[in-house]
């Protein structure tokens, strides 16, 4: 008997003990109970969400070097007053958010200005009614959702990004949701891109691409886009599994106004139909260089002085260049006041504009038209402007 009444003091004593460590012990803040009034356990923040949501960290998943992750995040006011969100900002120019709460909408946007809020008011068979605000008020208990984009063109790697949410509920003035995506390369190009280096009008270049796809073993080439002045034949190989194309290319002759170069754009039978493009560099130099070029500065041309200025125009090959007829176009002064001659050089031909010394004060500008004899290029522009004063 007298061993159960001990067992008993020890007990009391021990259960003493625990009630007083837990008084000791410092308590969560207390969250406010949902509109059912059933009490919710503190989320684990290693897996995300707080008192507003459930959710706070996604991943947005893989994306292909173009267009925009998307994610939604679900909030609800867990208080009995009204709450408003100000101050939201998203960690760079590439974030953007809408939210949606009470039948309204607002969108945050870092373009033109940074972190800019706006109300969008839509009326069917109006434009969009867009308001600058500086808060969005959250009613209580009031639910909506954050959709968030993140901007994956040309992103290869993991990109990561938050939006902040300053509030003035007291247990929660900052919130923050934290997003990331992984852009990855649907196909990968060997060489990456393809440099012709200097090259004439005249002539042809050859070169080859492979491509493969780290996503996709089997797939195919389906077709590609025309390009001016390329040619081009794709072939499959398959290595281990793994399928190769290897295009081979041809670029040139170009005729003379081509600036050099472009764009091969091939589409494939993977999701979708995806593209990718081999981009071709080439400093094509055209039939006929001219110098200094299509602009010709006359500067300020003192009245009752006369002012000459030439444009070399020569040929990158043995063509016998001339000038057939020289012609002014949108002179602002009377033609008797400006002129223009051509001579030959050697296998250059050279035209000299003159100014008379008659010319009257004002503005001088037009284009002078020069025709030529050559087969690909039948003439050239050459704009000028000056002042006579």
């Amino acid at each position: 008997m007298n061993h159960l009444r001990h067992l008993g003091f020890v007990a009391a004593v021990t259960m003493c003990g625990l009630l007083v460590a837990q008084e000791a012990k410092p308590q969560e803040p207390a969250k406010e109970a949902p509109a059912g009034g059933v009490r919710t356990a503190v989320p684990n923040p290693a897996t995300g969400g707080n008192s507003w949501f459930p959710v706070t960290s996604q991943d947005l998943g893989t994306h292909f070097g173009t267009g925009e992750a998307v994610g939604i995040f679900r909030f609800k006011n867990p208080t009995d007053k009204a709450i408003d969100w100000r101050n939201l900002t998203g960690s760079c120019q590439c974030t953007k958010a809408t939210i949606r709460v009470g039948g309204r909408l607002y969108e945050l946007t870092s373009k033109p200005t940074p972190n800019q809020l706006l109300r969008i008011t839509k009326v069917q068979g109006q434009p969009d009614q867009i308001e600058r605000v500086q808060q969005i008020a959250i009613d209580p208990h009031g639910e909506g959702e954050v959709e968030v984009h993140l901007d994956m063109n040309g992103v290869t790697g993991a990109k990561q990004a938050s939006l902040d949410i300053h509030t003035t509920d007291e247990a929660a003035a900052q919130l923050r949701l934290n997003f990331h995506a992984n852009g990855a390369q649907l196909f990968m190009l060997a060489p990456a891109d393809v440099n012709l280096n200097k090259m004439t009008w005249s002539e042809s270049r050859e070169f080859t691409v492979t491509v493969t796809s780290p996503m996709h073993k089997d797939w195919s080439i389906t077709r590609m886009d025309e390009a001016k002045g390329f040619q081009a034949t794709w072939e499959k190989s398959v290595v281990n599994d793994a399928t190769t194309w290897t295009i081979k290319g041809k670029y040139g002759p170009v005729d003379g106004e081509t600036a050099g170069g472009g764009m091969l754009k091939f589409y494939t039978d993977v999701r979708g139909e995806s593209s990718f493009s081999v981009r071709v560099q080439a400093m094509v130099v055209g039939p006929i260089e001219v110098k200094p070029g299509g602009f010709m500065t006359l500067g300020l041309v003192r009245k009752g002085s006369s002012l000459k200025k030439e444009v070399v125009f020569e040929p990158n090959d043995a063509f016998a260049l001339d000038a057939t007829s020289l012609t002014f176009e949108k002179v602002t002064m009377a033609a008797e006041f400006v002129s223009a001659k051509s001579r030959k050089d050697g296998n250059k031909l050279i035209v000299e504009l003159e100014v008379s010394d008659k010319a009257p004060a004002g503005l001088l500008k037009g284009e002078l038209v020069v025709h030529l004899n050559h087969p690909q290029v039948k003439e050239r522009r050459i704009m000028f402007n000056g002042f006579v004063r």
